[in-house]
């Protein structure tokens, strides 16, 4: 659940530390046939020019339903796959690893660059590539024709089958109170969706590798055929189109292609690649050897301007050329300069989340946070995806403590509408860091008719509950406000944090959690993961011990100024 688009507030920790009781009353509903799954959040990533991707994000429960059926139906699914060359895209999880074999399917990054390799073989030993997906896969695949694929291809038993898409189903986008059509799969950061999409393509991976002068490779609905003609060429198209139909499903012509090799060679990046590879590898050895790489850092920059002139980035793969120059860049600690992630986050909407990584790591983000700040106040917040991200990478990052900073975030805020609901979480989100607690409580208050029905901005509300505590607002007054809506999700984080404010029982079901560091952030520790620790600092159950273990344990989190602040009042008498 940590991989969903919105962070949550204690991490889950209130489902996980209960995980036997709450799974055997799931079991036990799923038996008698009285599961249902609960309304899922909805929230929009753009995808460019504002048109924008739903995606849904389930609760804790019913993703845990979707994982376990997924990860069965596989066992069976997997050994059913036409070809070896067909990968889809699985999240990097280990829920799986007690399933044999399952494992390194699912890398995503090792299936994608399995099927790179199949691509540049392709170019090498044929004369034309084509290049073609399905136009809105996910929006249009009848459960009709899924759940008879997978009758006919899975020995699992029929009830897990209806259970599985009885779950999906459920989370189908329904506006008001129209009627549900049993088309289309949810799109959520989770493996089932994709790995029924996956398998739903089956039979089409059979008809393409049954034609033997043709070679094939598939990555989820993205489809590659190496031939030898132009007349190959369009037959294949032809025929793989006409078996989608049958399906309802067809290609979108917008971006079908039939290139040349040397066309192939420069939609695919087969060169750019080439160097990317070989400058990661000597990132590596210098690295591995404690060498400056002050030449890899310059040769990333004039690949940055080269690249960027030339159009590179603009067709073909050459969004994904810009990725892995990002992630590049992280690797050797090239620091990101106001124009580029000025230019990616208005650009490129599929590599926001990547820039503003590659933003908050770095050593001096105060630098570029104006940037930001004008994307909130100039309308280019078009999705929700966005809003998230911003406020999130701004809790991340480790700002100078100082009235500059304070203000720039307090103005970014302001823009942030409240009134929306994922607005609402991210002006919470940055001014649970660095704005007074009394500010944060003053939003709760006067928004209740945003965040009242909404179990995720319920969890967000008691969240910050060690905030207020340690500032002197009456406990009292929150449990009203979250009593008055009737946010059983609100009430169950308030509980949480109740446990661990007092007695020693919740700190003992988390304390493995609480030590661990996060290495990938800047602070070495989530935002969730500092709220938790101020409640823990404010049980007077607690040894000292305990505490100062804990501090030392983060003492990079307690190098921000901010956190640090936060920290003291919670300690304060």
């Amino acid at each position: 659940m940590r991989r969903q688009p919105v962070p949550d507030p204690v991490e889950n920790l209130d489902f996980h530390v209960s995980l036997s009781t709450v799974c055997a009353a799931l079991e036990a509903e799923v038996c008698n046939g009285s599961y249902t799954p609960k309304p899922p959040t909805r929230f929009l990533t753009e995808k460019s020019k504002g048109l924008c991707r739903q995606l849904v994000i389930p609760s804790v429960r019913d993703a845990l339903v979707l994982q376990a059926l997924s990860d069965d139906i596989w066992k069976e699914l997997r050994k059913q796959a036409p070809t070896g060359n067909a990968f889809y895209a699985p999240n990097d999880q280990k829920f799986a690893n007690g399933i044999g074999g399952h494992i390194a399917e699912y890398d995503s990054l090792e299936a994608w660059l399995k099927f790179q390799k199949a691509i540049f073989g392709f170019a090498e030993t044929k004369k034309y590539i084509v290049v073609t997906d399905i136009a809105n896969y996910y929006d249009f695949i009848p459960y009709e024709h899924l759940r008879n694929i997978l009758a006919d291809k899975a020995s699992v038993r029929e009830h897990a089958l209806d259970l599985l898409l009885f779950a999906l189903s459920s989370m189908l986008w329904q506006p008001d109170y129209m009627p549900r059509v049993p088309v289309g799969l949810p799109q959520i950061a989770l493996d089932a969706p994709r790995l029924l999409a996956h398998c739903f393509l089956f039979e089409i991976d059979a008809l393409m590798v049954n034609q033997k002068k043709v070679e094939y490779v598939r990555y989820m609905d993205d489809i590659d055929i190496g031939v030898d003609s132009l007349s190959e060429a369009k037959e294949s198209l032809r025929d793989l189109d006409l078996a989608l139909q049958t399906r309802q499903v067809r290609l979108n012509s917008g971006k079908t292609r039939i290139l040349t090799a040397q066309e192939a060679s420069s939609y695919f990046k087969i060169i750019e690649n080439e160097s990317l590879d070989n400058l990661s590898d000597m990132i590596d050895i210098k690295s591995a050897l404690g060498i400056s790489l002050s030449q890899e850092r310059q040769q990333l920059s004039n690949l940055f301007s080269r690249w960027k002139g030339d159009g590179t980035f603009e067709h073909g793969n050459g969004q994904k050329i810009l990725k892995r120059l990002i992630n590049l860049s992280k690797k050797a600690s090239f620091a990101v300069t106001a124009t580029r992630i000025r230019w990616i986050l208005a650009e490129f909407p599929g590599l926001r989340e990547t820039a503003l990584q590659w933003w908050r790591e770095g050593k001096k983000p105060h630098a570029q946070i104006h940037v930001l700040r004008e994307f909130v106040s100039n309308g280019h917040l078009v999705d929700d995806a966005f809003v998230i991200n911003i406020c999130t990478s701004i809790v991340s990052a480790r700002l100078p403590f100082s009235n500059r900073t304070k203000a720039i975030v307090r103005e970014i805020a302001g823009h942030i509408d409240p009134r929306s609901p994922w607005g609402f979480y991210g002006r919470i989100w940055l001014l649970s860091k660095y704005a007074a607690p009394k500010e944060v409580f003053r939003v709760i208050e006067n928004y209740t008719y945003t965040w009242g029905t909404s179990p995720q901005l319920g969890r967000l509300v008691a969240g910050v509950y060690p905030l207020l505590k340690c500032a002197g607002i009456n406990p009292k007054k929150l449990e009203g406000l979250l009593a008055r809506s009737g946010q059983s999700a609100g009430r169950e984080v308030l509980e949480f944090h109740e446990s661990l404010v007092s007695g020693t029982k919740g700190y003992k079901s988390i304390e493995g959690f609480l030590k661990a560091i996060n290495p990938s952030l800047p602070n070495k520790a989530t935002h969730s993961k500092f709220l938790m620790l101020m409640s823990i600092m404010q049980n007077p159950d607690l040894n000292d011990g305990i505490k100062s273990q804990l501090k030392l344990k983060h003492n990079t989190l307690l190098m921000d100024g901010f956190y640090r602040r936060l920290l003291k009042q919670a300690e304060a008498p």
